[in-house]
């Protein structure tokens, strides 16, 4: 076996595709699943701000985080620790935005 080194400097998110059967399509502007869609406007935004490199956006199964009308993801970080977050996958995309970009400053 052979260690590898991480292709992003800060750390990675994990974007829930099970979560979007839990969310109303009436609180949805955008068609298809919520997740996926969360990750292209992600990965975009971060590729538009020269970004990219220093994080890596993937979907992943369910997070064991459920809860009605949100959109589960987390954050791991290089240095080992990891946050989870809920989130309305387009009314909090700005926010999310923010602190993931203070997350991987420096």
């Amino acid at each position: 076996m052979k260690k590898e080194e991480n292709p992003w400097s800060k750390g990675i998110v994990l974007v829930c595709t099970k979560c979007h059967k839990s969310i109303s399509s009436k609180s949805l502007h955008e068609e298809g699943n919520a997740g996926e869609n969360l990750k292209t406007f992600l990965k975009k935004s971060f590729k538009e701000s020269g970004d990219l490199s220093k994080i890596r956006i993937v979907t992943s199964s369910c997070l064991d985080v459920c809860i009605d009308e949100l959109q589960a993801l987390s954050y791991a970080s290089v240095d080992g620790k990891t946050e989870t977050f809920t989130v309305h996958p387009e009314a909090d995309r700005e926010e999310l935005m923010q602190m993931l970009r203070q997350k991987i400053k420096g």
